[in-house]
């Protein structure tokens, strides 16, 4: 069984025979979907349904942020998905089979910062960082609520403008609400259902009604990098566009297979009651001296 996670893209132009893959995206995870050629014919099955057989296009995009498949209306109404969803790709290449199941929480983990002297209740999230999290889908307001244990502040959301960051800073009265401190590693979680933001710390840090030491004062914090980039893409002179339009460039052969890194968590399987369906993305592993 060969895996990807993709977001949805239904466009009403899109064939309904066929569904387009394309999986060179900048921030997209890795993925085995190498022996998902160009022009393979799969039935696209859906539990409790009669299946739809459908043609694979494999294609090529070089502004997308993340991994997508694009599809008709009926052809995502026979999936069960909506546009704009995040979903994990499986592809049977005995049975010529391809499920696609709703992924509705993304977990990160981030070296969180704080904004030194900033009471305003605000959050800033680099673009590539959104995109992991599943948050870059074109949004009706740029607030979100935040939550950490019972402690829960709704935060207004800022986006730096380097489209490559993957920095998370809050400001210092959200950080004394939350109880978090500069510096503290942290397991970002964000529901697309409900639209909420988790913080769940994971260092020894001790907690502080304050923030730490380490602030940083304003809009001058450095982001901090993770030590892994989703994809080893790179790209010179390329602007990845956040106006939420999607468009297929080329079609070429699909990529190598490169497999997954030996740390990544795979996603869990759907319940039987309808619980969340959790994607954690690869570790961050901190700089050493």
């Amino acid at each position: 069984m060969a895996r990807g996670l993709f977001d949805v893209v239904v466009n009403p132009e899109h064939g309904e025979d066929t569904m387009t893959l394309v999986a060179d995206c900048t921030n997209g995870y890795e993925h085995e979907l190498h022996t998902l050629r160009d022009g393979t014919m799969v039935i696209l099955k859906k539990e409790g349904g009669p299946g739809k057989q459908i043609r694979i296009v494999r294609g090529h995009d070089d502004e997308c942020p993340f991994h997508y498949i694009e599809m008709g209306p009926a052809t995502a109404q026979a999936a069960g998905l909506l546009g704009a969803a995040r979903c994990l790709l499986e592809y049977n290449e005995l049975e010529r089979t391809v499920t696609l199941t709703q992924i509705t929480v993304n977990k990160e983990q981030v070296i969180l910062l704080t904004e030194r002297g900033r009471t305003e209740p605000r959050v800033r999230i680099g673009y590539s960082l959104l995109n992991k999290l599943g948050m870059a889908a074109p949004r009706r307001s740029r607030s979100v609520r935040a939550r950490r244990g019972s402690a829960s502040v709704k935060l207004r959301l800022s986006v730096p403008e380097n489209e490559l960051s993957e920095e998370c800073v809050l400001s210092a009265g959200a950080a004394a609400k939350l109880r978090l401190g500069s510096g503290q590693l942290c397991l970002l979680a964000y529901d697309q259902a409900d639209r909420t933001l988790s913080f769940s710390p994971l260092s020894g840090i001790p907690e502080s009604g304050a923030p730490a030491a380490g602030s940083v004062p304003g809009d001058s914090a450095q982001p901090t990098r993770s030590q892994y980039r989703s994809k080893p893409v790179q790209r010179t002179g390329t602007k990845t566009g956040r106006n939420g339009k999607w468009r297929t460039r080329k079609i070429v052969p699909s990529h190598p297979f490169i497999p997954y890194p030996a740390k990544t968590s795979k996603p869990e399987s759907p319940s039987k009651t309808g619980a969340s369906v959790v994607w954690v993305g690869p570790k961050l592993r901190a700089k050493r001296g």
